[in-house]
């Protein structure tokens, strides 16, 4: 209850005593209980004003007073407020703390209280016994032993128990331990304490070591941080019963936290995370782990309807381990001889079309086999659908090799007339490969010297094939290097996904745009 001051206890009891409310809506008016407006107009009753001002100190009452009021109150001839009022003890309560102490069988407190400050004398064995056998003789009058000896109430109960729990010999032990053995064995305790820190301290560290290798392996999805260091705390308290207040602050985490995670429940969101985390993982294992955060998240829309933010993908890929293949940037310049044909940067790199065959671009790459072997692949791309057009391969760096590619290409489109991108190889610059682009119709283009960005969607292309496939394998011979590429690039143009396509294949766009 709030403190209230003497005035309002003053206004209260005589608005009260007025009798135009009841007790209830008069103790509701001043925000009190009826039990303490009770209280408030006894004491006003008994004492006047002055019952209802604070006192600096307690009020005493003599034993005679005490013995009476309960007395009166055992006997039934008076009720509990006629009883305060006679004797003027101002609570209820301590009429009933004075009753409880009567029945068991406890002296009452001398007028001024308990002595403070007294010097504990030592009994004998001696004086223990006889008043043991003082107390039994006389029907266990605790209170007159206690009178008749100079001891007090509870000594005498506490030596009466003892000797019928262990007879005579329990009253006659005196503790007679030196300052230098008691000084000791604290000194015993403290070591004892110490010691039992530090073994906790270390089984802790090799179990909770224990717990972040084992969350390697199988990732933990419930989204607590400090899940590792909740599950060691409650091992070591079920197997060695050490208190988990000292757990917690050997790991460095709250109690709160440690019971808030025992009691806590698989939520529902946990529960979706581990579905999906699963079939994540089953893509990327199909996949041969090609699939970085942005790819598995169209392959979850495209193939299996699920619509997942991108960040939520990022952090379950992060939390299972899984990351897809990066490929290094190389930043490599050699001077080109000079160049018998050289066409001006047409294209500039406005890599947007707004039909198919408007614009090609071409480039080449070199392949590695077996010990050392090298083989040549030459590709080129269109802008609209971003698919291959034609490739080839060879064991030859040369301008044939080039105008192969070509052929398969205008043999597929045979009234295609595109701008031809390229960069400034020997191949695109040679009077063979020009004269062959004349013939066709075709307006070459050219990438500035050591500007590799002029040609960023062919370039683009090579680091995906290198990631996605080249790097993942060791080929032997130069039939399955041949092999494993047709199988890619078919894979690139049916099967793989491109944000820039509307999260369609290069197929399904070219299809989707011709109808």
């Amino acid at each position: 209850m709030n403190y209230v001051s003497s005035e309002i206890k003053i206004i209260a009891v005589k608005h009260s005593l007025v009798g135009t409310e009841s007790l209830n809506q008069s103790a509701a008016r001043f925000g009190v209980s009826r039990s303490t407006l009770q209280k408030w107009l006894l004491n006003y009753e008994m004492f006047g004003t002055e019952g209802l001002c604070h006192r600096a100190g307690n009020h005493h009452y003599s034993k005679e007073i005490k013995r009476e009021a309960v007395e009166a109150y055992l006997s039934g001839r008076m009720s509990e407020e006629e009883i305060c009022k006679k004797y003027q003890i101002r609570s209820r309560t301590q009429l009933e703390k004075w009753v409880s102490l009567y029945n068991g069988q406890k002296e009452f407190r001398p007028a001024g209280g308990a002595r403070k400050g007294t010097c504990m004398v030592r009994i004998s064995g001696e004086g223990k016994e006889k008043a043991v056998e003082f107390c039994i003789a006389h029907d266990r009058d605790y209170a007159l032993t206690a009178e008749r000896f100079g001891f007090t109430y509870q000594q005498i109960y506490g030596w009466v128990r003892k000797y019928h729990a262990a007879g005579l010999n329990s009253l006659r032990e005196d503790r007679e331990c030196s300052r230098e053995l008691s000084d000791w064995v604290i000194e015993n305790k403290h070591l004892k304490a110490v010691n039992l820190e530090l073994e906790m301290e270390a089984v802790l560290h090799r179990k909770l070591q224990q717990y972040r290798h084992q969350g390697r392996s199988s990732p933990d999805l419930s989204g607590v941080r400090q899940a590792a260091a909740y599950q060691a705390i409650k091992e070591l308290h079920e197997e060695h019963r050490w208190p988990v207040y000292k757990l917690c602050a050997a790991v460095g985490v709250s109690k709160a936290g440690y019971y808030k995670w025992l009691n806590r429940a698989v939520s529902q969101k946990q529960t979706e995370d581990e579905k999906l985390a699963g079939l994540i993982t089953e893509i990327y294992q199909t996949q041969r782990g090609i699939p970085g955060y942005r790819q598995m998240k169209i392959i979850l829309e495209r193939r299996y309807g699920l619509k997942c933010n991108l960040k939520r993908i990022y952090r379950l890929m992060r939390v299972l381990g899984l990351r897809s293949v990066c490929r290094k940037k190389k930043r490599r310049y050699q001077k080109k001889t000079p160049a018998e044909y050289t066409a001006e940067n047409i294209l500039n790199r406005e890599f947007s079309s707004d039909r198919q065959n408007e614009k090609w671009v071409t480039d080449m790459t070199e392949l590695k086999y077996g010990s050392g072997s090298k083989a040549y692949l030459s590709a080129v791309l269109d802008l609209y659908g971003r698919n291959i057009v034609a490739f080839s391969l060879s064991h030859r760096n040369n301008t044939p090799l080039v105008l192969d590619t070509f052929e398969q290409a205008f043999q597929k489109y045979p009234d295609a007339k595109p701008l031809l991108h390229s960069d400034r190889g020997v191949q695109y610059t040679s009077r063979s490969f020009r004269k062959e682009m004349k013939r066709a119709g075709v307006c070459q283009s050219m990438s500035r010297v050591g500007r590799c960005l002029d040609n960023a969607p062919m370039e683009g292309f090579w680091g995906i094939l290198k990631t996605e496939m080249y790097y993942l394998y060791h080929f032997e011979d130069y039939e399955t290097l041949r092999k494993t590429i047709c199988a890619y690039i078919d894979f690139y143009n049916n099967d793989r996904y491109q944000k820039k396509l509307g999260c369609m294949t290069p197929a399904e766009f070219i299809a989707a745009s011709a109808k």
